[in-house]
């Protein structure tokens, strides 16, 4: 079973989350406080960390940036703290997930059951945990690799929004959850970019510099058939006609500014999951055609014979069958008797 270590300093919170991950199975360790958190997981290499974010001796996200030199595990931040800088200070430090105590235990266990789904292995392989390339060119490109690997699973997202800021909020919770991502900061870039890359994730502000967000998606070109992609905003409160503009539009889910971390995370790592899952019901049922297509020879194409034979035989007729005689005005009937006489030799009565 999977390894978690969860540090928390209030010991009733503490117990609470231990008796709950122990009856799901999960093998579990504990700190008090960020140093001897730091110290447990280089001893335990625990497969997830849960980390308060305020702790005494050293907080949450500085022993997060200490686990992070030994071990790339997803890092959970279950903290009170909704401070926007506190965030992008553990953000910038490591941090996987963010999860607030307010919202209760149950979303936490949710989390960390994501966490650790996305992370397991294919069969007979091990658990690993890869970066998602920080070059922002390389991302335009889905990565190509085998089946059943991690990576044929990889999500593609447009972020559009001119706030450089909140920009780089969603675009980093696409990163530490392993996804690709292009940013770009006006509708003209986004056109340009959509139109290339097909991304599955669109995220978009509604009020951009050179248009609004439904302008820009009537100009978006029509995808291949059966890709869906997922529509959301990320604005201040909408008027209601602009609520009724994004609706026709087909947006999914709104985010409002001013941004909350836990809220904009659970919305991504949804959307996230949701189109993995479409990409693999789709690879399987390909993979599924195929089979009954083929099933002895899977991946080469079937050739079908049945007009090579019917082709063959209406030869093979042909040449078997006598020639018909001629027909026609001047045609005569082939006789019954030898050649050469007038017709059938005559009776001999008495008398002749």
């Amino acid at each position: 079973m999977p390894k978690i270590l969860v540090a928390e300093d209030a010991q009733d919170l503490l117990d609470a989350i231990v008796i709950i991950l122990g009856e799901l199975g999960y093998r579990i360790r504990t700190a008090r406080d960020g140093v001897e958190a730091t110290t447990v997981a280089r001893e335990f290499e625990p497969d997830l960390v849960i980390l308060d974010m305020r702790m005494p001796k050293m907080s949450g996200a500085d022993a997060c940036a200490e686990i992070r030199k030994t071990s790339d595990a997803p890092i959970i931040m279950f903290t009170s703290s909704n401070e926007a800088v506190e965030v992008r200070d553990a953000i910038s430090k490591g941090a996987t997930d963010f999860v607030l105590k307010s919202t209760g235990m149950s979303v936490l266990i949710e989390r960390v059951k994501f966490h650790l789904t996305e992370s397991e292995p294919p069969p007979g392989g091990k658990i690993t945990h890869q970066k998602a390339a920080p070059d922002r060119a390389a991302t335009t490109a889905r990565p190509q690799s085998s089946p059943g690997a991690r990576e044929q699973f990889r999500t593609t997202s447009l972020v559009v929004d001119p706030d450089e800021t909140s920009r780089s909020v969603i675009t980093g919770i696409f990163k530490r959850l392993d996804q690709n991502v292009i940013e770009v900061g006006t509708a003209a870039e986004a056109i340009k970019a959509f139109n290339q890359i097909r991304p599955d994730i669109l995220i978009t502000e509604w009020s951009l510099p050179d248009m609004d967000a439904f302008t820009m998606l009537s100009q978006f070109s029509p995808g291949r058939k059966g890709q869906k992609v997922l529509r959301l905003v990320v604005s201040a409160r909408l008027s209601p006609e602009a609520h009724r503009k994004a609706d026709f539009a087909g947006i999914s889910n709104f985010i409002y500014k001013p941004l909350d971390p836990s809220r904009v995370e659970q919305v991504i790592a949804d959307s996230v999951r949701q189109i993995r899952n479409n990409l693999k019901r789709n690879a399987a049922k390909a993979a599924s055609d195929r089979a009954i297509l083929n099933p002895l020879c899977p991946g080469v194409p079937t050739l079908s014979l049945r007009g090579v034979r019917r082709r063959g035989n209406r030869r093979s007729a042909r040449k078997s069958s006598p020639p018909e005689p001629a027909r026609g005005p001047t045609a005569h009937p082939q006789p019954d008797f030898p050649t050469g006489l007038e017709g059938p030799p005559k009776r001999h009565t008495h008398g002749d």
